[in-house]
């Protein structure tokens, strides 16, 4: 009965702080930005400056550059799409609920069917399993229990691809530092860089490049993986199991008035 409570709670005043923090967040953000274009506007030396330095690393910059943009975006969408709303939306799940307890199980299919999450679809084959009578409760029990955990397990793999980044941008950057380094000792080894410390500055900051770049990447998409893994074993599994565990105890209700 408790879990019961906990997801029939609406929340109004929760819902209007959320909407509150998230007014802030975007408001910080476009200051933020707007920031940035008045430096940038007052200088407009600095992108090229910093456009020439990140070419200095070479052409491992490229596969940089295309992990730093899948970093941005698997983390963006992330934010979007894996929020405890998204996964078990509350009123959602009271609504099915209600019908569940009613013994309405085609209106709760239909709204089922209707919205698309991954309690729903944990959801749609409870009711269908309900519609056998050989089928007992403790089987649909347990059937609810192993579709809630590997729920749990798709939403983890979606974020896998952040740890993924956060381990190859390092390495390329450790490369591009070895790339950096061997250019640096064949200008040595050829006699050219004698007396000539820009011949010799430049491998060497392909090797400080790359490597700085490497990690300015994998740092951010390690703190987004390690982010969104807590969130998941915390706040959205905690939210699965129990609204699956309230699900049942409605289930079972609905099935005795049939």
């Amino acid at each position: 009965m408790r879990a019961m409570r906990v997801l029939g709670m609406t929340g109004k005043g929760g819902d209007a702080m959320r909407r509150a923090k998230w007014g802030w967040v975007t408001f910080a953000t476009l200051a933020g930005f707007a920031v940035a274009g008045a430096a940038l506007g007052a200088n407009e030396s600095w992108l090229s400056l910093r456009y020439h330095s990140l070419a200095l690393g070479g052409v491992l910059m490229i596969p940089l550059a295309a992990c730093s943009v899948l970093a941005v975006a698997f983390a963006a969408e992330r934010f979007i799409m894996m929020r405890p709303d998204k996964i078990v939306p509350l009123d959602f799940v009271k609504e099915v609920r209600n019908l569940t307890a009613q013994g309405k199980f085609a209106k709760a299919m239909e709204l089922c069917r209707a919205r698309k999450n991954p309690v729903s679809s944990v959801f749609r084959v409870a009711l269908m399993l309900s519609e056998k009578p050989s089928i007992t409760n403790e089987i649909i029990r347990g059937t609810v229990e192993d579709l809630g955990a590997r729920a749990i397990d798709e939403l983890a793999l979606r974020i896998k691809p952040l740890l993924m980044i956060s381990n190859i941008s390092p390495l390329l950057g450790l490369l591009g530092t070895v790339f950096g380094i061997i250019q640096a000792f064949n200008v040595v080894a050829f006699g050219a860089g004698l007396g000539r410390a820009d011949l010799l500055a430049a491998g060497i900051s392909m090797a400080l490049i790359t490597t700085a770049a490497g990690l300015t990447i994998a740092i951010p998409a390690l703190a987004c993986y390690h982010y969104f893994r807590g969130l998941l074993e915390g706040r959205i599994s905690e939210r699965m199991e129990i609204t699956l565990r309230a699900f049942m105890e409605n289930l079972v209700e609905g099935r005795g008035k049939i």
